[in-house]
């Protein structure tokens, strides 16, 4: 990673994510998952913080075996590499509109010899290769803040759902209006962040059954700050050590004054 693939991450989100599947690796040779780390007790690395944040999100459903899964927003593939070991599901269909991300999840794939993951580029606004009624289960961590028509997701996971199928979506919402950089910079970055009160009606409007809303803001900034103590112990370059202080100290900063992370848990009615 360069001072100038560093400045790029700033202006754009595809440059964000591929500067951050750089950084992330660089740590212990590995590509991890893109989302936030979660802490509910002591974690030793951001990798167990990411980990713990998924077992979160999943302990909100009834049951994971022998279901068919759909990671909306699937990034790299870490996750559902990370489902496919930890829980006995059916498969996996992981859908990013990032190539750059599809293209690394077909590679770890192939190198993991994964046998329950398959990988689609697509928009989840718009899941022109997904059927009606397919999935039991659908999964959207930290995702949705991208997607400008929110409403056309929702209504998406509705018709992809089976009957009796449950959702999680795991997003970052906004709790106070930005001034002029800040929009500008989110618009250059792709953010479209929905408030509590915009998801509560549009969850209304699609018919989904919303059955917990989780503000866990303060796991997820004690996850960043137990993070930035193991970054300062790993042997690695001090550009990608600043890389991720910058990172870590916007995203705290904006979590403790304009933004909540919520996770949403709930269901398509039979």
């Amino acid at each position: 990673m360069t001072a100038i693939s560093l400045f790029k991450t700033a202006f754009t989100s595809g440059n964000y994510y591929e500067a951050m599947n750089n950084a992330l690796k660089k740590l212990d040779g590995n590509y991890q998952m893109l989302h936030y780390p979660f802490h509910d007790g002591d974690i030793s690395s951001i990798e167990q913080g990411q980990e713990k944040l998924i077992h979160y999100c999943t302990s909100h459903l009834t049951t994971m075996k022998d279901q068919n899964v759909l990671d909306l927003g699937c990034g790299n593939g870490t996750v559902a590499f990370f489902l496919e070991g930890k829980y006995d599901v059916n498969r996996i269909l992981g859908v990013d509109l990032n190539s750059n991300n599809i293209q690394i999840a077909n590679t770890e794939k192939e190198r993991l010899k994964s046998t329950k993951v398959k990988f689609i580029e697509d928009d989840a606004q718009k899941l022109a290769n997904v059927e009606d009624n397919s999935f039991n289960v659908v999964i959207n961590i930290e995702s949705a803040f991208h997607y400008p028509h929110k409403h056309l997701f929702l209504n998406e996971i509705y018709r992809v759902l089976k009957p009796g199928g449950q959702f999680i979506i795991a997003d970052i919402l906004t709790t106070k209006k930005g001034g002029f950089f800040l929009k500008n910079w989110k618009k250059k970055m792709d953010f479209h962040h929905w408030s509590l009160e915009d998801y509560l009606d549009a969850f209304e409007k699609v018919k989904l059954n919303l059955v917990s809303k989780d503000d866990i803001s303060r796991n997820v900034i004690e996850g960043f700050q137990r993070s930035l103590k193991y970054m300062n112990n790993k042997s690695v370059s001090q550009l990608v050590k600043l890389f991720f202080f910058i990172n870590v100290k916007l995203s705290i900063y904006l979590l403790k004054k304009k933004r909540a992370y919520y996770v949403f848990y709930g269901r398509k009615e039979g």
